[in-house]
């Protein structure tokens, strides 16, 4: 909850930002996410924008198209989530790594402290500013989120808890 807390604090003074430089593209220029309904937002422009060959990018604008226009509050809250997401999912990556039976012993049980700093120092560092404040830079936040989700599936799946030594 700390580190979401961090997040949202940290990027509090995005959420009025104005469309800047891509997003003209992505969301002012992009047609086919007016009409959430419509089989046109799984087919994103190929006009080079940031949603070009991207649906899944394409209807998470749709989606906030549909909740307020060309508002640009939405857009924001959006990807702070996704960026407070992948900060936690990048967290329990770390967690279960250092916790996990190769590096168990050398770090008994400060895995989750240690975890927590490494995943507040990424979320917070400067180099993420611009991928949480250009609406268009939504698609290198997904593709860290699930990459890092994918990662913590993984994880889960081939490692067993210190705990239980089952796997979870």
């Amino acid at each position: 909850m700390c580190l979401v807390v961090g997040v949202a604090l940290a990027y509090w003074n995005t959420l009025g930002a104005p469309f800047l430089f891509d997003d003209t593209g992505a969301v002012l220029n992009n047609p086919t996410i007016r009409r959430l309904w419509s089989l046109d937002v799984f087919d994103p422009p190929a006009d080079g924008s940031t949603t070009t060959g991207r649906p899944v990018v394409n209807i998470s604008y749709a989606l906030n198209y549909a909740i307020s226009g060309e508002n640009g509050l939405s857009y924001h809250v959006v990807n702070v989530a996704i960026h407070a997401l992948a900060a936690l999912a990048l967290m329990g990556v770390v967690r279960r790594t250092l916790a996990g039976p190769v590096l168990r012993g050398h770090f008994g049980v400060a895995p989750g402290s240690l975890a927590f700093l490494t995943a507040l120092l990424w979320a917070l560092h400067p180099l993420q500013t611009e991928s949480v404040t250009c609406i268009a830079q939504r698609t290198e936040s997904l593709c860290g989120l699930f990459y890092l989700l994918t990662i913590s599936c993984f994880i889960r799946a081939t490692v067993c808890h210190p705990l239980d030594d089952k796997p979870t």
